[in-house]
C-alpha cells in the first residue's frame, strides 16, 4: 500500500485512514518512526495489555480472561454506587412532598 501525503508548515503529516488501519494506529496513539536509508518506516508500538478489537464501532478487549474472572461481579461493582444514589434520591423525594 502506498500513499503520498503532504507535510504542513510545522512538520505534521496525516496518515490516510486505510494506512492507519493497516498498521494498527488508532486515535491519538504514538507511533515509532525509523529512518532506513532515504525512507522513513512508521510502525505502531506493541500493545502490552492484550488483544483489542473493534466491535460495532467500539474498542473492546478480545484477549483471554483470567481464570477467576466473574463478569457478573464486575458489572455489579460498577453499577452499585449509582443504584444506591438513585434509591436515596427516591426516598428523599417521598418525604419532601408538601400539601
Amino acid at each position: 500500500m502506498k500513499a503520498t501525503v503532504t507535510v504542513d508548515e510545522v512538520g505534521r503529516l496525516v496518515l490516510p485512514k486505510d494506512i492507519r488501519e493497516a498498521i494498527g494506529v488508532l486515535g491519538r496513539m504514538a507511533v515509532n518512526v525509523e529512518v532506513v536509508g532515504q525512507a522513513a518506516c512508521i510502525t505502531a508500538p506493541e500493545r502490552p495489555g492484550g488483544a483489542v478489537a473493534r466491535k460495532r464501532g467500539r474498542l473492546v478487549y478480545a484477549g483471554p480472561l483470567p481464570e477467576n474472572w466473574d463478569s457478573g461481579e464486575a458489572v455489579l461493582r460498577s453499577t452499585m454506587p449509582c443504584t444506591r444514589r438513585r434509591r436515596a434520591c427516591v426516598g428523599a423525594r417521598r418525604f419532601t412532598l408538601s400539601t
